[in-house]
């Protein structure tokens, strides 16, 4: 088949339909009309001569020949991403699309500047279109694979082959219950870890292992899948939970929830800067790496 601009169009709008679970999750991230998104995948399916997945009801799922374009898709359209930025160092103009992921709930954080970081990368002359995501790091470690991060920021405590990850930042957290626990109305220091061991507690599976490292035999009743799902349950006065000291504050602040201090269970979390290493990261990611630890070391 001829490969066209709308063919181009067509296939990132199956990619994004791939990485983001079928055409509602690829809605928001392509600012298209579900419509839209039909369509491009119908004509794409057409041009190709077969079904590329199945839709309906059973969710969306990928035929075989569907992944195989998938990977044809990605790699061809990677391709292209560094065309771009290989002629625009010939330029001498950054260009390309920028694709950044963080970890969740880090906006409020004063000690991560990603938002100085991305000052300072587009004050230069730029060509550069920006992608900002915010997710799990399962999420981020899955985009960084399949290319659609380029550059990653989070504690990635499961390392994955082909990502090379730099130490930037540690993050302190506590164990906390909310107002409504039978625990709030203690005294600090007057909890034992006999007490908190009859407690059920809320945790997150990636981080299981380092937040409940110093708890005896913990009441592990709730999982959740990020931070605000972790504070909603805390909040709920059924729970105990570990987290980050600058999230938490703002209900500490509002006395919905406190600290329970004393028993040595603060915990570091280590950030990193995560990069894919093959396909060789586009240069645009390298700098913008580089700024964001620049900016580390100077907070």
């Amino acid at each position: 088949m001829r490969i066209s601009d709308y063919t181009l169009r067509n296939l990132r709008t199956f990619c994004a339909m791939v990485e983001h679970g079928g055409p509602s999750g690829a809605q928001a991230v392509l600012g298209a009309s579900l419509s839209a998104i039909s369509i491009h995948l119908k004509d794409l399916e057409l041009s190709l001569g077969f079904t590329l997945c199945q839709r309906g009801r059973s969710g969306f799922a990928l035929t075989d020949k569907g992944e195989a374009v998938y990977r044809e898709a990605k790699r061809m359209l990677g391709g292209i991403e560094q065309c771009e930025a290989n002629l625009g160092t010939l330029r001498k103009v950054r260009t390309g699309h920028l694709r950044i992921g963080i970890v969740d709930s880090e906006a409020d954080n004063p000690d991560l500047p990603i938002h100085r970081a991305i000052r300072r990368f587009f004050g230069r002359e730029h060509e550069v279109r920006l992608t900002l995501e915010i997710g799990t790091t399962q999420a981020l470690s899955k985009a960084l694979q399949t290319g659609e991060v380029h550059v990653a920021i989070g504690p990635f405590p499961n390392r994955q082959p082909n990502v090379e990850y730099t130490p930037v930042y540690t993050e302190e957290h506590g164990l906390y219950c909310g107002r409504l626990h039978p625990l709030y109305a203690r005294a600090e220091g007057a909890v034992t870890l006999e007490e908190l061991s009859l407690c059920p507690i809320t945790a997150r599976p990636y981080l299981q292992r380092s937040e409940l490292a110093a708890l005896h035999d913990p009441n592990v009743a709730a999982s959740v899948s990020n931070m605000e799902a972790q504070a909603i349950l805390i909040r709920s006065g059924r729970f105990l939970g570990f987290l980050p000291l600058h999230f938490a504050n703002t209900w500490v602040r509002r006395g919905e929830m406190r600290q329970i201090t004393g028993l040595g269970l603060e915990w570091l979390s280590q950030f990193h800067i995560a990069l894919r290493v093959q396909p060789e990261p586009l240069e645009i990611a390298r700098l913008f790496a580089a700024d964001l630890a620049d900016e580390l070391a100077r907070a």
